[in-house]
C-alpha cells in the first residue's frame, strides 16, 4: 500500500505576491552557519511536515533551496516576510542554541507591543552556545583557546555569549504574564499551542 505524503502548505513570497495568505508565520533565529553553508533549524522542518499533515498554510522566512528551491532575496523575500508576520493569526519562533537570536527577539517583541499572539519555541536553546564556543562554562574553562587568540578577542567572545544568555533570560522575564506570549520548549507543545489557538480562533 502506498502512504500518500501531505501537499506542502507552504506559502512562498511569490504566491503572496499573488495574494495568497498564509495562516501562520513559522520564524526564528535561522541560518546557522555550517562548514557548507546555511543550515535550517533543527525544528522547522518536522513544524512544517506537522502543518502540511493539517493543511495548514505557513510562510516559512528561512528561504533556503531544499525547500524553496532557492536562497533568499531581500528585495522579494523581505517585504513579504514582514507582512507574512503581520497577517498571520499565529506567529511560531524557533530559538535554539546556536544563534543569538537578537533579531528574532526584536520580532517578538514587536508582535507583543501589537497584541499579536506568538508560541516562543526553545527548541533546546535555552542557553546560547553557538558552534565553535559552546556556552558560559564550556567558554570559559577553554584555556586552550584564550592563549590562541589573547585575553582582549577572549573576553570579547565572552561577552558576546553573556549577552545571549542574557537576552534570553530577558525576553522570559519581560514576557512570563504577556496573555499574547505563549512559551514552548518541545514540539508537541507547539503543536498543542497551535490547536488551541486556531480552534479558538475558528
Amino acid at each position: 500500500m502506498n502512504m500518500q505524503l501531505p501537499s506542502s502548505s507552504l506559502i512562498t513570497s511569490e504566491m503572496m505576491q499573488q495574494g495568497k495568505l498564509p495562516l501562520l508565520f513559522t520564524g526564528g533565529a535561522c541560518n546557522i552557519q555550517g562548514i557548507n553553508g546555511a543550515i535550517r533549524n533543527p525544528g522547522r522542518d518536522a513544524l512544517a511536515e506537522w502543518l502540511n499533515s493539517k493543511q495548514w498554510s505557513y510562510f516559512d522566512p528561512q528561504i533556503h533551496p531544499s525547500t524553496h528551491g532557492r536562497d533568499y532575496i531581500w528585495g522579494i523575500d523581505g517585504p513579504q516576510e514582514k507582512k507574512a508576520r503581520e497577517v498571520a493569526q499565529l506567529r511560531v519562533y524557533e530559538i535554539t542554541s546556536s544563534t543569538i537570536a537578537a533579531v528574532t527577539m526584536l520580532e517578538i517583541m514587536d508582535d507583543m507591543r501589537c497584541e499579536r499572539r506568538s508560541i516562543i519555541w526553545f527548541n533546546k536553546g535555552n542557553n546560547f552556545a553557538p558552534i565553535g564556543l559552546g556556552d558560559r562554562d564550556h567558554l570559559s574553562a577553554n584555556t586552550r583557546l584564550r592563549a590562541q587568540v589573547g585575553e582582549m578577542v577572549f573576553q570579547h567572545l565572552l561577552a558576546y555569549i553573556n549577552s545571549g544568555r542574557q537576552l534570553r533570560n530577558e525576553i522570559i522575564n519581560m514576557l512570563q504574564k504577556d496573555p499574547n506570549a505563549i512559551f514552548a520548549h518541545t514540539l508537541d507543545e507547539v503543536k498543542a499551542a497551535i490547536g488551541v489557538v486556531l480552534d479558538n480562533a475558528g
